[in-house]
């Protein structure tokens, strides 16, 4: 089988880096959605796989990012181009004894992402794959998009989904509000004068200094992984939420993090652990992309308020924070310990133990029109959040079709269920909107 070839070379370095972070739970990026009854999807919620596999191979070779595997030497990183093989990437569930039902339901919709989220993605072919759900929640069929992190950040494997959807996607990511990861952020300045170039090297031993700090106090929200994972789906009316938040005094993605800031204490309450006035929580700011990177973002550090069980007035706190560290994730460019494979193997094993971040969570803006993927409309999508070293509960958002949708995942042998996050975030958005 003939196609366009994926261009071949070095990985770029904050790319690769992403290959050392695999300790654990694969470095995977993941998006979850409902496809509602149309096109290769029939009346009962099951689809026509054969018939969608031979419309998405003409569409996976029109996309280089899908068409190319990773090689390594020993010391560096290359694509290879390599044509997948539609029949290995696109798959079909199939429940087993364990879960017999696993298309009954929503619930049991999540059960499936959480499972595959410890799923590696095998490294000697194109690092993507496409899962199908037959009748996930009632006559609608899930589907379950995952690639290596190595290929993509959050935002652009949006983008390569909507590459292979039925239409051009829209992009006008967002909707109405603020999100705290811009779209279009504008190109990188480049130090251009010595106190530039000092001024990035301060900043990469602020970053240093702040990986080494031991504040996070929690036993339940930090320490060892195990082996299993649990996930929770909500979403909130897009619109309402701005508003919510913008009366607040914030953002949606502030409302995102005060919101989440509610779920933590939701966790520490079940575990009878007290409650410490804020947690600092690891979000990314999204950076221009340099050429041949998948990955451009940076980390921002918020103090997210847990004490306090009033969300909307957590909105304005958290704002004023991210209003100062947003701008100085930006000047600071990408992660100075994600800038190599090497620096990056060095900070997952400080990283197991370490007490500066108590979770993590992402969001960004997603298309603000519903999708189609051969004629079966995505009538529902998340982003799927990652857990890593020791970070026990991660959340991730990203708007689609008018709602704020979020998933949030926990270390199941440790914490308790993701819905307990979840229902937490939930009140605290509808306190938010309701403002």
């Amino acid at each position: 089988m003939e196609g366009r070839d994926a261009p071949a070379g070095a990985i770029a370095a904050v790319d690769a880096a992403n290959f050392a972070l695999e300790r654990g739970q694969p470095n995977v990026v993941s998006l979850a959605g409902l496809l509602a009854p149309g096109g290769f999807v029939d009346d009962r919620g099951v689809p026509d796989v054969e018939r969608f596999r031979r419309v998405l191979a003409d569409r996976v070779r029109a996309v280089p990012a899908l068409c190319r595997r990773p090689v390594s030497d020993g010391s560096a990183w290359r694509w290879e181009p390599s044509l997948p093989d539609v029949s290995r990437h696109v798959r079909l569930w199939q429940p087993d004894a364990e879960s017999p039902h696993a298309g009954a339901s929503a619930a049991s919709f999540e059960r499936v992402c959480a499972r595959t989220l410890m799923t590696p993605l095998p490294l000697d072919r194109p690092l993507w794959e496409l899962l199908l759900v037959p009748a996930a929640a009632g006559t609608s069929c899930g589907v379950l998009f995952r690639l290596h992190h190595a290929l993509a950040d959050g935002l652009e494997a949006e983008a390569l989904v909507a590459a292979l959807c039925d239409s051009d996607a829209d992009a006008e990511g967002g909707g109405p509000g603020g999100s705290n990861v811009d779209a279009r952020p504008q190109a990188p300045a480049r130090p251009a004068d010595r106190s530039s170039r000092l001024a990035r090297l301060r900043e990469a031993g602020a970053q240093t200094v702040a990986v080494f700090r031991r504040t996070v106090r929690s036993r339940v929200l930090l320490g060892s992984l195990g082996v299993a994972r649990d996930v929770a789906f909500l979403d909130v009316g897009l619109a309402e939420l701005h508003d919510g938040a913008k009366r607040a005094g914030g953002t949606v993605g502030d409302a995102f993090l005060a919101a989440f800031g509610q779920g933590l204490r939701a966790v520490l309450t079940a575990a009878r652990e007290s409650l410490p006035e804020t947690l600092p929580v690891s979000s990314p700011v999204r950076l221009a992309r340099r050429g041949g990177e998948g990955n451009a973002t940076g980390v921002m550090l918020v103090h997210v308020p847990v004490a306090d069980a009033d969300a909307s007035a957590g909105v304005a706190r958290v704002a004023a924070e991210t209003r100062s560290e947003k701008a100085r994730a930006r000047a600071a460019g990408t992660f100075t310990w994600m800038a190599s494979p090497r620096s990056a193997a060095l900070l997952m094993r400080f990283a197991r133990t370490q007490r500066a971040v108590a979770a993590i969570a992402s969001e960004f803006p997603g298309p603000s029109r519903t999708l189609r993927l051969d004629g079966a409309e995505l009538v529902s999508a998340w982003p799927l959040s990652l857990l890593s070293a020791n970070v026990r509960v991660g959340a991730v958002a990203a708007s689609y079709a008018g709602r704020f949708r979020v998933s949030v995942q926990t270390d199941a042998d440790h914490l308790p269920p993701a819905r307990v996050v979840a229902d937490a975030m939930a009140a605290a958005f509808e306190a938010i909107a309701q403002r």
